[in-house]
């Protein structure tokens, strides 16, 4: 058995194959022309791969994909210096051939490839839907995941906010967004944030149905940045940045008033320490606890800190 990068033929059967998994309510077709679709977004072209595990006879027996993400590591002399860290999406074996721990082994393989590959890789991070189970065998460490949750009203007027945002000022809200200073930090891009875009787009044209009037919105030097889930009948919150919890509530009643203008049922925001004092003031937010997407980390080097200690924004989710 061995670890290789899939061709794009591969890419295109794994599609087919983990459409059960990951596909409804598209067609098999039109998943496939999704992943299509996110493969080609600049973001996927810059650090995305597809790897297989495969027996002697080159049958593939597990598969995963991981993408490129910025993180910072805080050295001894307090300088933050930019690397790379890789998030891993879509372990999938299918189910004919599941217990056999096809998938651990190639868990084990990438990590070790990816550790030797680069000196600036910091860590390798996922967002299991299974539980913490299966991927400590690997050696990854789970952090505590809950959600904040607003119903979506209709009625929420704009004027708390000085604008609301479209898909081409997301370059601009990242760049000005302060990072925080801590010792180790993931940090998305502006190619990251469209990326969630990018699936918001593809969703909109293949189910017929209208995107949110916008991405995002300001008040003074606060701003946040979200996303539609159709298929959840969510707005998620990728970013939010404010000065003060007043900005804060603003930024969050012009999200829920988007969220119901869309058809939308909610908006759900992750918990980050940086923005629970701020969230957990606003009115109507309700706290529970996260279903799937169980944030989890596995060092690529010494130096960094627990999982636990680590916030993993929404931004981050592949």
């Amino acid at each position: 058995m061995h670890l290789a990068l899939a061709t794009d033929a591969q890419k295109a059967e794994r599609d087919r194959v983990t459409h059960a998994a990951w596909g409804t309510p598209l067609s098999v077709e039109q998943f496939h022309q999704r992943e299509l679709r996110l493969r080609a977004h600049p973001w996927c072209r810059e650090g995305m791969r597809t790897w297989l595990w495969l027996d002697d006879a080159g049958q593939v027996l597990a598969s995963c994909e991981t993408f490129h993400t910025d993180s910072y590591l805080r050295g001894l002399d307090g300088v933050a210096t930019r690397g790379v860290s890789q998030a891993i999406a879509s372990v999938f074996t299918e189910s004919a051939l599941r217990g056999h721990g096809y998938a651990t082994r190639l868990m084990d393989e990438v990590a070790t490839r990816l550790e030797h590959e680069s000196p600036n890789h910091h860590a390798a991070l996922l967002f299991s839907d299974v539980g913490p189970a299966l991927y400590r065998r690997s050696g990854y460490h789970e952090a505590p995941a809950w959600d904040w949750q607003l119903s979506a009203v209709g009625g929420l007027s704009t004027h708390a906010v000085d604008a609301l945002l479209c898909d081409g000022d997301v370059p601009g809200v990242v760049a000005r967004t302060q990072r925080p200073d801590v010792p180790f930090l993931l940090w998305p891009s502006a190619a990251q944030m469209d990326w969630h875009l990018e699936r918001e787009r593809i969703y909109s044209e293949l189910l017929h149905r209208p995107r949110p009037e916008a991405c995002g919105a300001t008040v003074g030097n606060s701003s946040a940045l979200w996303a539609m889930m159709a298929r959840y009948g969510e707005l998620v919150v990728l970013l939010l940045d404010a000065e003060s919890v007043e900005d804060a509530v603003a930024l969050l009643e012009a999200a829920r008033g988007v969220a119901h203008r869309a058809g939308l049922a909610r908006v759900v925001i992750w918990e980050e320490p940086a923005t629970l004092p701020w969230v957990a003031r606003a009115p109507g937010a309700l706290r529970v606890a996260r279903d799937g997407s169980l944030p989890m980390m596995r060092p690529l080097r010494p130096g960094l800190p627990p999982a636990e200690r680590v916030a993993f924004s929404r931004a981050l989710w592949v």
